[in-house]
């Protein structure tokens, strides 16, 4: 059994992963445009109902925010990773390559 990675597969995951934070940067600028503030009165049937407006606009504006990390700091380690993949094989490869005799080859030239 033997393991691989495809650093360009792991780009395109970071992409999507960019892709997704956008969203939900998006999804919290909606959030706060539309969801209205309900301040509670003096005194009144409705001030139970805004306190519990309150928390939960708190928790999901909370919950976007962590969100928004979680997606970011997701796509620079794929990223980074990736890149370290990518340099990995690379340099592997260089250094099979280097291991290898040098073979003459007749040039192609025609004069």
């Amino acid at each position: 059994m033997t393991f691989s990675v495809d650093p360009t597969a792991v780009h395109g995951y970071a992409g999507l992963l960019a892709r997704a934070g956008s969203d939900a940067e998006q999804c919290k600028e909606y959030f706060a445009e539309q969801v209205p503030d309900l301040t509670p009165v003096s005194e009144g049937l409705i001030n139970p109902l805004c306190y519990i407006h309150e928390g939960v606009e708190n928790k999901v504006g909370e919950m976007l925010d962590r969100l928004v990390t979680l997606l970011e700091t997701s796509r620079e380690e794929l990223a980074g990773a990736a890149t370290r993949y990518s340099d990995s094989d690379q340099g592997a490869a260089a250094k099979l390559d280097d291991s290898y005799p040098v073979v003459p080859r007749p040039s192609i030239r025609t004069d």
